[in-house]
């Protein structure tokens, strides 16, 4: 029996529609809401000044901080009182759990926190463990979402109360550009604390705008890297997201044809025929988070353009080459230097990796000689316990893991 290698870099299949690709690592970070801005507004996304040059209506979005998953709603006491219930309930839908600790209520108006071992069914991972909390004020809920290896419990949960505290929420999309300073940015708050040194930030914001008549989509993304050398996989990933978002699907195909050293106007196919996406790209230029890699999509809304639209679309898209996004200006913004920080713990602000082993008929493997793989190199040899849980392990999601079951 072989469990096939993952590369946590399908994260994105997440981040942003947001799926983790390893077993049992499952979440969602989409973000429902829908509000118009003005042409002269301008945001705070992620770490970042954003000033649109059209009027934007954002449809949704997705944001990860210290590899937590952060969502706002807008919605009233009554609603975010059934949804801290739901997170704490036994059965949830298609998800089940079971709370290690009774509900904590936050002081000064900072929430509430729910730790609980959860997954989509039984049984539950004895080696992971989940903290969620909650705030509301104003019409507003923010929830942050935190999956740890157990052994990091406490600090998971003291970082999740440290976040919280440092939240703020509001009506409104976005805070204004001015904010970028004061922390991380998400549709509907911020964040006010300074990033560590290796601490995981993603921003995808969705939205739509339209041009001469002509409704158009756009899909904003930023990611810290910890590497510059991840620049060119980045690109890779972040176009594998991008096919089921615009309409194609996992066997799509996508060619290329350069405008410039930092946009290119993609073709992808999709069941309908073929779809033109312009993208452009800001590399990282350092391994600060206030230097992430930047990527912008714009592409028709409709699959049935007609050829003028086609044409005015293409017009747009050449008279700009040399702009590094011709939609959104954009400029980073590094933290301010009285920023709340709080303490480093070297290994917390990972993903956690882990396999259930099964036999063929989903059937648990317990008791089963198993080696991890990081990159290739062995990190783990062990048996899976009597319901075939390996150990789990913190990884980065550019790393490569993978489970090899043995015979013996």
């Amino acid at each position: 029996m072989h469990l096939s290698v993952n590369r946590l870099l399908l994260l994105l299949l997440l981040v942003l529609l947001a799926a983790f690709v390893l077993q049992g690592c499952s979440t969602n970070t989409r973000q429902q809401t829908s509000a118009s801005a003005s042409a002269s507004a301008d945001y705070c996304i992620g770490r970042m000044a954003v000033t649109p040059q059209a009027p934007l209506r954002f449809l949704g979005g997705a944001y990860q901080f210290y590899w937590g998953d952060i969502d706002t709603w807008r919605e009233d006491e009554a609603s975010y009182r059934r949804r801290v219930q739901a997170a704490q309930a036994p059965v949830d839908g298609a998800r089940v759990r079971q709370l290690l600790k009774p509900v904590a209520t936050l002081p000064g108006n900072h929430g509430v926190l729910i730790v609980a071992r959860e997954e989509d069914r039984l049984p539950l991972d004895p080696n992971v463990v989940q903290v969620t909390g909650f705030i509301h004020r104003d019409g507003t809920t923010l929830r942050f979402r935190k999956r740890a290896v157990s052994r990091l419990q406490d600090v998971t949960e003291q970082r999740a109360r440290e976040i919280l505290a440092a939240s703020d929420v509001s009506s409104t999309p976005f805070p204004p550009a001015r904010q970028a300073q004061d922390g991380f940015c998400v549709m509907h708050g911020t964040v006010k604390l300074a990033p560590l040194p290796g601490w995981h930030e993603v921003t995808r914001t969705e939205g739509k705008f339209m041009l001469e008549g002509v409704s158009y989509r756009f899909s904003l993304r930023t990611r810290y890297l910890r590497s510059l050398s991840l620049n060119e996989l980045e690109k890779e990933n972040q176009r594998l997201v991008l096919a089921e978002l615009a309409g194609g699907t996992k066997d799509s195909t996508v060619s290329e044809q350069a405008l410039s050293s930092t946009s290119s106007l993609l073709t992808m196919s999709t069941p309908s025929g073929s779809k033109r996406i312009a993208e452009w790209r800001l590399p990282a230029s350092g391994t600060s988070h206030s230097t992430p890699v930047t990527f912008l999509y714009v592409w028709p809304e409709s699959d049935n353009s007609s050829a003028k639209q086609d044409a005015a679309f293409m017009q747009w898209l050449v008279s700009r080459p040399r702009q590094s996004t011709p939609l959104l200006q954009l400029q980073s913004v590094p933290a301010a230097a009285t920023q709340a920080q709080p303490a480093p713990v070297r290994e917390e602000s990972k993903v956690v990796y882990r396999m259930q082993l099964a036999y063929p008929g989903d059937q648990d493997a317990g008791n089963r000689r198993y080696i991890i793989l990081r990159d290739n190199k062995q990190v783990d040899e062990g048996r899976s316990d009597t319901q075939g849980f390996t150990r789990a392990h913190n990884a980065d999601y550019d790393e490569i893991w993978g489970t090899t079951v043995m015979n013996n």
